[in-house]
């Protein structure tokens, strides 16, 4: 894919509004669009962001939307936890859409970042199954180097992340919420910093990823000294 501009990073946001996601609405709200805005700042590069909630169904807000044209994120918890159709839709709508700029010859992003929030465990799904979005993590990880991270609050078992094949976990409380996306804005300034210095794709896209991993370890670690537990696998 000669047609690849390392300067553009692709944002996929697929967040979990499920009912008990109700406590943690305005932090949803206030933490993406402090998110935008300090990527917004950056005036070097190109970011589009891409928007899928999740409850009893899938909701696709955007495809691509070039970060200065966002509208206003209106977000309100209710239902179940539709979790692996949310990513599962995430990942097909999202990858049409590159596939019709590649078979157009359309410059596409350098890189896809999917982002995966919630509070729960998948109980909803009826579309794709949890073997089905493990292999799509795992392609699109392997073929098309999209970084995906997982990022549960108030959530004491890696379980979901592990059977989904994620290799970047994050963990913390609901009191805390706010790091889930400080991380997601540090690892993003990472990346569009290196591509702005002349690095490499893949040196930039790798400098995301440790940013991405050491960031998601120390959250972990200081939501288990929290509850003064390790969590559990299962």
């Amino acid at each position: 894919m000669s047609n690849l501009n390392p300067k553009w990073i692709n944002l996929v946001f697929v967040i979990d509004k499920s009912g008990s996601m109700w406590s943690s609405e305005s932090d949803v709200i206030g933490g993406f669009n402090k998110t935008i805005e300090e990527q917004k700042a950056i005036e070097d590069g190109k970011v589009t962001v891409s928007m899928f909630t999740f409850d009893s169904t899938v909701h696709e807000l955007y495809i691509g939307k070039d970060i200065n044209d966002l509208p206003k994120f209106e977000y309100h918890a209710d239902g179940m936890t539709s979790m692996n159709d949310g990513i599962g839709t995430a990942i097909d709508k999202v990858g049409k859409w590159l596939r019709d700029k590649d078979v157009a010859g359309e410059e596409m992003p350098g890189k896809t970042l999917v982002v995966v929030m919630t509070d729960g465990m998948e109980n909803n799904s009826k579309e794709y199954k949890l073997t089905q979005v493990q292999e799509m993590i795992k392609e699109q990880t392997e073929k098309y180097s999209w970084t995906f991270i997982y990022q549960g609050t108030d959530i004491t078992t890696t379980k979901a992340a592990d059977d989904l094949g994620f290799s970047i976990k994050s963990f913390g409380s609901r009191k805390k919420f706010a790091k889930n996306y400080d991380m997601i804005n540090c690892a993003a300034t990472a990346y569009r910093s290196a591509v702005n210095t002349g690095q490499t794709l893949a040196f930039a896209s790798a400098t995301l990823d440790s940013v991405l991993l050491k960031e998601a370890t120390d959250n972990t670690m200081d939501f288990e000294s929290e509850i003064g537990t390790k969590l559990s696998k299962d």
